[in-house]
């Protein structure tokens, strides 16, 4: 089974499919710098665009 897992941080937005049973990253994972005052909404856009890197949909 499969996760997309997302760290928000406050330098940076990193992410990338993960084998939930095992833990292993099944992609190398994506850097996004943290928009400047890390207000919700352009987190939850930097967040989409991983997931949209990833073509993940679920």
């Amino acid at each position: 089974m499969q996760a997309l897992g997302i760290d928000i941080g406050g330098s940076g937005i990193k992410g990338a499919p993960v084998n939930i049973e095992t833990g292993e990253l099944l992609a190398e994972r994506l850097r996004i710098k943290t928009p400047k005052g890390a207000e919700p909404k352009p987190v939850a856009e930097a967040a989409a665009e991983i997931a949209r890197a990833f073509k993940w949909n679920g």
